[in-house]
Order: structure tokens, then C-alpha cells, then sequence
């Protein structure tokens, strides 16, 4: 290469740099700027329920075991074998007062009894005889030509006669406590009942305080309910005033998983003085009356029960559901422009299907529309679609 060639080389090379530099700057410069599409303006739709203030009376829900108002150990107060027992003696049968369970072989009780009318007669005699004598020395010493009333209580033979009708009322009371242990022979129902156990077999020879078997009362049954210190609060609980009437107990729903189609009515008739000290609830008695009366509803001891009872009513308050509730103080209301309000609201009863809240602030409409699922997006003024969850597709 010449020096001409290099020369040139140096002088057209930064020319053909800066005008590529140029067309390509132009190039650029000239290129369509691209459209900026802006994003559509999603409007929610939001799902709502219509409420209007009222007065609701809520239930107030509990649980609790059935038990027996009455549970009696069946003992034999005597000893022996026992001979015969009865056939309603038997577990699930039912039994009336004064009917007879079981009987113990009575020979014993008979030979004492005639043992102790033998003494009583023995002893009635001796007290004839005494009495015979006291008569005769006090005739005797009226012959001697003493007077009586000098003559001793010996002489007379009066201690003689208080001792023999010592031994006359002994008597009676050994022949009456005979005759007793022979009535306690036949073991009979205390009170109407349910047999919930027999260990009492022909046979077995019975000592005094053997458990022969167990009886429940079936006039009634009764269920022990917690209640927290929110629910007492609601309700007027037995004990809690002496002057409340008969008439004004408080009545409760029982209902059973295990039968879940049939209900029954208790009444709350007392409140346990004590409070428990773990979880801090008051314990209030409910008593359900002839709980064994009806086949079809047979509700048996021990049986896992759902108890409902109706609360004081709370008046100006909306029911909404749970969802609804925001940071348990405001709820999101759609106004008549489909607008976004947020109104604040005081909650008033809660339970797990049920929460009433009261306004802080009168309503913008009545019924009010609540927004039943709100987003933590929500904003104040903000456009939504609304639609009746009992419209679910309604555009």
C-alpha cells in the first residue's frame, strides 16, 4: 500500500463512522413511538346481603352430658341368702315404688321373731306379777296399822315393776326391730325407676350393705351447661334473683347427634354456687322432664347433648353474617350508586352462625346493603358491581 492510499485510508474512515453515526441516529429518530395502551378499569363485583334494623332474640349454644336426677345403690340392710328375684329386676326395665326386687330367705327373721315374742310374753307376765305383789304389800302394810305413805318404794315393790316394764319395752322394741329386719327381706324400689344394673342372682347369699343393683329415677334427667361470662350476660340465669317466679324459669332446646330429628325441653332450675377455675364458666342445671316416657324419643343417660336457649332480645341492631365484619369494627356498605362506604359498627352478640352489630352512626339507607366477602383492596368511594347472594349471577 502507497502512502497516498494510506493517507486517504485516515482521512474518509472517521467520515464513514460519523455518517453511519448520523443515519443511524435519524433511523431512530424517525421510528414510530409505540402506543402506551392503558389497562382496563376492573370494576369488583361484590356480593352483598339487604339488612334492616330489628330486634333479635339470639340463642345462646351450649353442650352437655345427660345425667340421672336420681341414682340409688340398692343394699341389702340384712344378711342371708337371697331366694327370689324379681323379673322386672332387670337391666332397662322399669320398676315402681314399693315394687318387690328381691327377696331373702326370711327363716332366720321368723325363728327371731318368735324368739322375741316368747320374751315379750315372759316379760308382760313378770310385769303382771309385779304388779300383783306391789298391790299386796301395800294391803299388808296397811294391816300392820302403818300408814302407807311412810311405808318405802322398795316395800311397795315399785322398782321391781319399773324394771319389769323396762324389760316389757325392751321387749317390744327387739320384737319391733324383729319384725322390721323381716320387712327388709323383700328389697323394693324406692322410687320410680330404670334398672341400669343387677348383680343380685338366686342364690348368692347377701351381706348387709351388698350392692344388689343400680335404679336411675325416670321422672326426670338433667344436664350440666357451661356458660362463659358473655353468655350469663345474655340470659337470666336461676339464682340470680329470689323474687323471680315460677313462671319465668328459663326454657332451653335439647337436641342429640345420635338423634338428630328429635328435640326435647329442659328447664335452667338452679346455677352451681362456684365458678371453674381453669376456663372461668359458670355451670347452670337444666332438668328434663319423663325423658324415658316416649319410645320414639328415649333419651338415654350419659347421651352427648346441644343445648340452645333463647337469650334477652337486643333492639336497633342489624344481623350480617360473620365475614362481613371487618377488624371486628366496621363493615364495607354499597350505596345506591354502587359506591364503596365504610361504616363503622359496634358488635353486640356474636356466636358461629349469628353476629349482631349495632351502627356508631346513622345509616345512609335503609335496608342497608353489606358487602358479605370484602377485599382488603377496597378503597372508599370506590366502584363496584353488586349482586344479592340469593342472585348469585345477577350482572
Amino acid at each position: 500500500m502507497t502512502r497516498l492510499q494510506q493517507f486517504l485510508n485516515l482521512l474518509f474512515l472517521p467520515l464513514i463512522i460519523a455518517g453511519a453515526f448520523f443515519l443511524v441516529k435519524k433511523w431512530i429518530a424517525d421510528k414510530p413511538e409505540r402506543e402506551v395502551r392503558k389497562p382496563p378499569i376492573v370494576v369488583p363485583r361484590v356480593a352483598y346481603v339487604e339488612r334492616s334494623v330489628a330486634v333479635v332474640t339470639p340463642k345462646i349454644k351450649t353442650f352437655g352430658n345427660t345425667r340421672s336426677f336420681f341414682e340409688a345403690n340398692i343394699s341389702a340392710q340384712v344378711g342371708g341368702e337371697i331366694k327370689t328375684v324379681s323379673n322386672i329386676f332387670n337391666v332397662g326395665n322399669t320398676v315402681r315404688q314399693g315394687d318387690l326386687l328381691v327377696e331373702i330367705d326370711p327363716a332366720d327373721y321368723l325363728t327371731i321373731i318368735a324368739q322375741s315374742e316368747a320374751a315379750l310374753t315372759q316379760a308382760q307376765q313378770t310385769v303382771a306379777e309385779e304388779k300383783t305383789r306391789s298391790v299386796i304389800a301395800a294391803e299388808d302394810w296397811v294391816a300392820s296399822g302403818r300408814d302407807l305413805t311412810s311405808a318405802s318404794d322398795f316395800t311397795l315393790r315399785k322398782p321391781q315393776l319399773a324394771a319389769a316394764e323396762s324389760t316389757v319395752a325392751s321387749a317390744e322394741a327387739t320384737l319391733q326391730q324383729a319384725r322390721l329386719n323381716l320387712e327388709r327381706t323383700k328389697v323394693r324400689a324406692p322410687f320410680d325407676a330404670i334398672v341400669t344394673a343387677r348383680s343380685a342372682s338366686p342364690g348368692n347369699v347377701a351381706s348387709i350393705g351388698l350392692t344388689l343393683g343400680t335404679l336411675i329415677s325416670r321422672d326426670k334427667s338433667e344436664v350440666r351447661l357451661p356458660l362463659t361470662p358473655e353468655q350469663v350476660a345474655l340470659i337470666k340465669i336461676p339464682g340470680s334473683s329470689s323474687t323471680v317466679a315460677t313462671d319465668s324459669v328459663s326454657t332451653a332446646v335439647v337436641t342429640s347427634p345420635a338423634q338428630p330429628h328429635l328435640e326435647w325441653l329442659a328447664r335452667l332450675v338452679r346455677t352451681e354456687p362456684g365458678v371453674d377455675l381453669q376456663n372461668q364458666v359458670v355451670y347452670v342445671i337444666a332438668e328434663i322432664d319423663n325423658p324415658f316416657d316416649d319410645p320414639e324419643k328415649f333419651l338415654p343417660i350419659g347421651a352427648f347433648v346441644n343445648v340452645e336457649i333463647p337469650a334477652r332480645p337486643v333492639s336497633d341492631c342489624y344481623q350480617i353474617p360473620a365475614t362481613a365484619l371487618v377488624e371486628d369494627s366496621f363493615v364495607w356498605l354499597i350505596d345506591g350508586e354502587d359506591m364503596l362506604q365504610k361504616q363503622a359498627v359496634e358488635r353486640r352478640h356474636s356466636s358461629e352462625d349469628l353476629t349482631l352489630v349495632g351502627l356508631s352512626e346513622p345509616p345512609i339507607a335503609d335496608p342497608l346493603r353489606i358487602a358479605i366477602r370484602p377485599l382488603a383492596s377496597f378503597e372508599e368511594g370506590q366502584k363496584v358491581k353488586p349482586f344479592s347472594i340469593s342472585q348469585p349471577n345477577a350482572e
